[in-house]
């Protein structure tokens, strides 16, 4: 296994990344895009667009998880936060690198593509009631599952069967059997209903993974300009 430093070597200045930023008094960390600066080794920086991160909330004692692509490849680091050195700006020492299947179950990037959730009984196998299908969105999509908008409610832990056609490519049918994490009421015509996928091929998973890179590169370019980074 490379060591940090080669890893790190493999990151050119002004790539850009997305990181999962730990807030305080909050479970689920802050998914921000920017900027990877290169320091001193395990060190680095990561710039933020302005007014996106709020500093007074960083929690410096808990982990990042960083992703970004380099060398044809897609790298995940974990690391700690060193110092806040400016309202943009985070210090960060690498700790570890981030093995490809646990990637997939942290690495979430916004999505609204259809997706559809369905019975796992089959039509023509099913009773009264037992025949079921809601069509929707996505709000957000990894390799480990989804979160979606539907018009109905679905209950926790009820099992579903997936379809969803990826953003990017080729139109393409992901199928997929999960399960509902949980479920929230936005209005009488809207939930948010989180998915996660307990069967799924390597192949599907790896599209989706795939599709996820593609979108984080395409939502960078837009957002985030190095030039303009700083104040």
């Amino acid at each position: 296994m490379p060591s940090l430093n080669s890893f790190l070597a493999n990151i050119k200045d002004g790539t850009v990344a997305r990181v999962t930023v730990p807030l305080i008094g909050v479970a689920e960390k802050e998914r921000l895009n920017c900027v990877y600066e290169k320091t001193e080794p395990p060190k680095f920086h990561l710039i933020f667009p302005c007014g996106i991160l709020a500093i007074d909330q960083v929690d410096t004692s808990r982990t990042c998880m960083l992703t970004v692509d380099a060398a044809q490849q897609s790298i995940a680091l974990s690391a700690g936060i060193s110092a806040i050195k400016d309202p943009q700006t985070l210090e960060l020492v690498a700790l570890d690198t981030v093995a490809y299947d646990q990637t997939r179950n942290f690495f979430r990037v916004d999505a609204t593509t259809r997706v559809a959730a369905s019975s796992l009984i089959p039509p023509e196998m099913a009773k009264n009631g037992e025949d079921w299908r809601l069509l929707g969105d996505t709000i957000d999509l990894s390799g480990s599952g989804l979160l979606c908008s539907f018009p109905e409610p679905l209950e926790a832990g009820k099992q579903v069967r997936i379809e969803l056609t990826l953003p990017t490519g080729e139109v393409e049918v992901i199928r997929a059997l999960g399960h509902v994490v949980r479920c929230r009421k936005i209005n009488d015509q809207m939930y948010h209903v989180a998915l996660h996928f307990d069967l799924i091929d390597s192949e599907s998973q790896d599209k989706i993974m795939a599709c996820c890179f593609e979108l984080q590169r395409r939502y960078l370019r837009l957002r985030v300009r190095v030039q303009n980074v700083r104040v």
